[in-house]
């Protein structure tokens, strides 16, 4: 919540307002937790965390601790990857593989909200045509979604000599430039 703090002027008039009074970011019933020595685990409890905050860390150690558990619950907020423990809760299963490759049943409420920044097609295009890049490499979605996203692209960029490179999840990718360098 610190960062949502720090950047309070750049908030909408009425949060600004309401900051000079009470902090709207001070919540009664949630808490950042900094570590799990810290953590007096005394009920039901919920971790919200990112999608790749559950691979590991601090919201994977709480995930692990409460999974099995059906008083508890996790919820993820945005978009989910093939091959991330995030997209394999939300499909339910009956038991996940814990870091250390045991398994435990999921027991655990998982409520997934669907929330993106990202731009859309029409955003895309418009912004690639702006910029009008040699080289495009689209690294971030699920594997279809990107598929058809890079033949759109490909359509709309035929009369151009564009490279379109949509790698799988850390594949190594290799550009060369020249080595011409031009100002104005």
């Amino acid at each position: 919540m610190a960062v949502y703090q720090t950047y309070i002027n750049s908030m909408n008039e009425r949060i600004c307002n309401q900051f000079a009074n009470s902090n709207p970011f001070d919540f009664k019933h949630i808490s950042t937790l900094k570590s799990i020595e810290n953590f007096n685990d005394v009920g039901p409890s919920v971790v919200m965390a990112s999608p790749n905050g559950l691979q590991s860390g601090l919201s994977r150690q709480l995930f692990e601790t409460w999974c099995s558990d059906k008083k508890n619950a996790c919820v993820i907020p945005g978009y989910v990857l093939e091959g991330t423990l995030a997209k394999t809760i939300i499909n339910e299963p009956k038991e996940v593989t814990l870091m250390n490759g045991l398994t435990a049943p999921l027991n655990m409420q998982v409520h997934y909200i669907s929330f993106s920044a990202h731009a859309d097609f029409a955003q895309t295009s418009t912004f690639l045509k702006e910029l009008m890049p040699p080289n495009i490499i689209l690294v971030h979605g699920e594997a279809n979604e990107t598929g058809r996203l890079k033949q759109k692209l490909i359509t709309q960029f035929a009369d151009r000599n564009t490279k379109f490179i949509s790698p799988k999840n850390c594949q190594s990718v290799e550009m060369y430039f020249n080595s011409e360098k031009r100002v104005g």
